[in-house]
């Protein structure tokens, strides 16, 4: 997969997570997904998926545990970080 594609990719995905962060279904859909993209791109990875895999697993486990714990907003934040130089500039009309 190409650096672009997954830059897109996991930026929606942060989004994703920011934006549903109290439903474990997503998160759960999101942990598994994320876990994938991990072990199939490795190497090439522009964003660390396991992170992103870690984040979503350890919101997912809480919530079901009935003792939510925060989101990792500072582990999210580093993840949108790391995207940013291979984000698609966007043009001004």
């Amino acid at each position: 997969m190409k650096q672009n594609e997954q830059a897109v990719l996991a930026r929606d995905m942060i989004q994703m997570i920011r934006e549903n962060a109290d439903n474990s279904d997503i998160l759960e859909y999101l942990d598994s997904f994320a876990f994938s993209l991990a072990r199939g791109l490795e190497d090439s990875s522009v964003v660390s998926w396991d992170d992103l895999t870690s984040i979503c697993d350890q919101r997912y486990y809480s919530l079901n545990n009935n003792n939510p714990v925060p989101l990792n907003v500072e582990l999210l934040n580093q993840c949108e970080r790391s995207i940013q130089k291979f984000l698609p500039k966007v043009r001004d009309s």
